[in-house]
């Protein structure tokens, strides 16, 4: 009897130990990816609110610069299509609008890499664009070089 009551002390006694192991690493992993996940939020919330050359927030000043850069590249990009539209069309005979139309993927392809690339230009994020449109579409200014933009870009 001796013998077996030891044994199931023992067995009693590794059982604590095998529970008090389990929970401390149920406890340790709760810990990490608690702090991954805080790790991860912290990063995402610094990536929305941007790393811009201002350090986050997009300047109403900035945001008019920008849309007006824009602006002045697509009427651009829009003159070069239409001469090549013409180009084409004396070329090859091809009614104009048929000409438009083999034209127009390769337009608006363009046209999302101009915008693209002047806001890569001032360092700043569509993320940035859109909060600081948001926080100023009250403003006159902006409302204003917004909708520049816009007939710029309709053509």
């Amino acid at each position: 009897p001796d013998r077996l009551s030891w044994a199931r002390g023992m067995q009693d006694a590794t059982k604590a130990c095998l529970g008090l192991a389990a929970a401390a690493l149920l406890g340790s992993l709760y810990v990490l990816v608690h702090e991954r996940r805080r790790k991860l939020k912290k990063e995402k919330r610094k990536s929305q609110s941007g790393s811009g050359a201002n350090g986050g927030a997009l300047t109403k000043e900035k945001l008019i610069r920008i849309l007006g850069q824009s602006s002045a590249a697509a009427y651009q990009l829009i003159e070069q299509t239409r001469k090549m539209v013409y180009a084409k069309h004396e070329q090859t005979g091809i009614p104009l609008d048929k000409c438009v139309e083999e034209l127009q993927q390769n337009f608006e392809n363009a046209m999302e890499a101009v915008v693209l690339q002047v806001r890569k230009n001032h360092g700043v994020t569509e993320q940035q664009m859109t909060a600081a449109m948001v926080a100023n579409q009250r403003d006159e200014e902006v409302q204003a070089a917004l909708t520049t933009l816009r007939e710029a870009m309709s053509g």
